[in-house]
């Protein structure tokens, strides 16, 4: 059975400091604030020792200790693990989400990849597939953060493509270019009285990898939900799962570009111009969370380690593939290209060597006539 969230609605101005409205269909925005740059400490809590391996067979607790480091957790009392300023000023019952001090640039390089509202692709789903059976969750996303939402790439779970931003659990992971965890949100300050914990989505265990930019601007998030709290998460297959969404975001970014030169290419030599065409617009008239089956038992089957790594490498040899397939595509048209071009000046040549036979053949013509005039 689905269950059905439905979130804040537009806020600003004076009306910020109104409760949330529950309303069938509505655009939830939120205005970027003007405090200082927020970031998350690299601390972990002491308690992540306390757990036994056995506390959550999900995930083994070992692995996590050791891979905790630099990591952004939360157990109990959220003020354990947040250094930055909580915002409750502008009317709700939760904070107000952060926002980088570089937002605009973010913005910017999120928009070159020309990614937000693109059709699915079989990449980013798999990518959903795998952190879903890893991590024993129910909900796994690919998402990217836009100005006022949270838009999905790919999912399992979910029934909605996108989320309000002044929502999201992942608008607080991308102010830091590390792996953030909730093991139980009804415990965190910052999303105790999220709608999205305190609604019927129910959601109490979050973990969520930044997708980082090689310029280091974080423009999305790889991240899991569950209904059920954890006590322990092992974040090391949710990183390289969003390692891999970011080289794909790249390779498909020069997979673009390439197709857009030779496309310019072809339009010089044909004096043909065709303009691409736009992405398809997948806005949703309601904001509403649709969760597939969110209150049932996740019955999936826990990915082991080996088996794990196998997928991981069977998806990257596909992107490789694929990069092979795309390069020797791309060679091909540059040579049909460049062998036009041989042709064309072939033809070229020829033109110029017919007019000079014609010019000097209307020379010999002009001056028999001048000879036969005078002889007359």
């Amino acid at each position: 059975m689905s269950c059905i969230l439905i979130h804040a609605t537009k806020q600003n101005g004076a009306s910020a400091a109104l409760p949330p409205q529950i309303v069938s269909s509505s655009t939830s925005v939120i205005r970027p604030p003007s405090e200082q740059a927020m970031r998350y400490s690299s601390r972990d809590t002491v308690d992540s020792r306390k757990h036994s391996e056995h506390t959550n067979p999900y995930s083994p607790h070992e692995s996590f200790v050791e891979r905790s480091s630099g990591r952004h957790l939360s157990r109990g009392d959220a003020s354990d693990t947040i250094d930055y300023p909580l915002d409750f000023s502008w009317g709700y019952a939760w904070p107000k989400p952060p926002v980088l001090p570089d937002e605009l640039d973010r913005l910017a390089m999120l928009r070159s990849f020309d990614i937000l509202d693109s059709p699915t692709e079989d990449v980013f789903d798999i990518i959903c597939e795998l952190a879903s059976n890893a991590l024993k969750c129910p909900i796994a996303v690919v998402s990217l953060i836009d100005e006022d939402r949270q838009w999905f790439k790919a999912s399992v779970g979910l029934a909605q493509t996108e989320i309000p931003r002044n929502v999201s659990f992942c608008a607080h992971t991308i102010i830091s270019k590390e792996p953030m965890v909730v093991l139980d949100a009804l415990q965190d300050k910052r999303f105790m009285k999220n709608p999205l914990v305190t609604g019927a989505a129910s959601i109490r265990f979050y973990a969520g990898s930044p997708i980082c930019t090689p310029s280091g601007h974080v423009i999305g998030t790889v991240f899991v939900f569950d209904n059920q709290p954890r006590t322990s998460c092992d974040l090391a297959t949710l990183e390289k799962l969003s390692n891999v969404a970011m080289k794909n975001l790249e390779d498909r970014n020069r997979a673009r570009s390439s197709t857009m030169s030779m496309k310019d290419g072809a339009a010089e030599t044909t004096a043909v111009v065709v303009a691409p065409p736009p992405p398809p617009n997948a806005q949703l008239d309601s904001q509403d969370l649709v969760v597939q089956a969110a209150n049932n038992t996740f019955d999936g089957q826990v990915v082991a380690g080996p088996k794990m790594e196998t997928m991981l490498m069977d998806l990257l040899c596909r992107t490789t593939e694929t990069q092979q397939q795309l390069a020797t595509q791309q060679g091909a048209m540059f040579q049909t290209l460049g062998q036009h071009t041989v042709q064309i000046d072939k033809l070229a040549d020829a033109v110029k060597r017919m007019e000079a036979k014609l010019d000097a053949r209307e020379e010999q013509e002009d001056s028999m006539v001048f000879i036969n005039a005078h002889r007359d």
